[in-house]
């Protein structure tokens, strides 16, 4: 059954390996119904944390030392900067919370930009490093249900909307918290990319099981329009190709990092055309 629009046909998609953990395959379907891609035979609630567990999970990681992380957390500090300008487009003061935030470098972005942040992570282990190597103090998943409807300003959703269990429930949870006339951001690979039709069943934004939607450009939007949010903006991750594709080059035989770079430009160059390998949809409630 959809996760989405609950409809019961799907037609399979592609069989796609977790290259991080396991090496299980798991398919992704298509939703008849509503065209959502879908992950199928995923891990339980319980279960799904061991998946984490990857050195290559550079978002929950400061000690990996291979080429492609070290470059990640370059970028990162750069990303760091553009979010919080793409913010203050939207919001010059208020209160923010970064959904999924990770170690949290968004969230003191934020805070040193003046804004009252906040940052709430599901991982505990992530939340204790964050603390210990960044003296961040984040809050968890259930710290966050106890926030009051409707008093923040923003919500950020950095590549986590592809991770809630519950798809429907989860994302008008969060959508309470949210003041009448707040914005949402959410960022979330475009599966119709270049770099993911070059890479096809390897390419890394599958990310299965960690992943258990995938979403275009389209699909996005009509997914939060049903929630009532206005789309405001589109904004292509434009560092994200790289990254992605030179992952997806280690999920290859005899891949190339230097050839994941050269895809990754490529996959920019023929961003009109397919998308971009990520993007970040800015939504209002309407």
């Amino acid at each position: 059954m959809c996760p989405s629009c609950g409809h019961s046909e799907s037609t399979h998609f592609l069989d796609i390996t977790d290259f991080r953990v396991s090496r299980d395959v798991f398919p992704v379907h298509r939703c008849m119904g509503c065209g959502l891609h879908y992950t199928k035979l995923v891990p339980g609630i319980n279960e799904i944390g061991q998946f984490y567990k990857a050195e290559s999970y550079d978002s929950h990681r400061l000690d990996n030392r291979s080429f492609i992380s070290r470059v990640y957390r370059i970028v990162r500090g750069i990303n760091v900067r553009k979010k919080v300008s793409w913010v203050q487009r939207y919001l010059k003061s208020g209160t923010v919370v970064d959904y999924g935030c990770g170690l949290g470098h968004f969230v003191k972005g934020l805070q040193d930009s003046g804004y009252d942040a906040s940052g709430f992570e599901i991982d505990s282990e992530v939340r204790s490093l964050a603390k210990k190597e960044l003296g961040l103090s984040l809050n968890s998943l259930d710290d966050f249900k106890a926030l009051q409807s409707q008093s923040l300003d923003l919500i950020s959703m950095w590549h986590v909307l592809e991770h809630i269990y519950e798809l429907n429930a989860d994302f008008q949870h969060v959508l309470d918290k949210l003041k009448s006339d707040g914005y949402l951001f959410i960022a979330v690979p475009n599966f119709r990319s270049y770099d993911a039709q070059y890479y096809g069943k390897n390419w890394e934004a599958y990310d299965v099981p960690r992943h258990l939607y995938h979403f275009d450009t389209n699909q996005v939007v009509e997914f939060c329009s049903r929630f009532g949010l206005k789309h405001v903006e589109t904004i292509p991750m434009k560092f994200d190709s790289y990254y992605v594709s030179m992952r997806s080059e280690k999920n290859k035989d005899n891949g190339s990092t230097l050839k994941g770079l050269r895809i990754g430009a490529l996959s920019n160059l023929r961003g009109k055309k397919y998308g971009y390998s990520s993007h970040v949809f800015v939504l209002q409630k309407a």
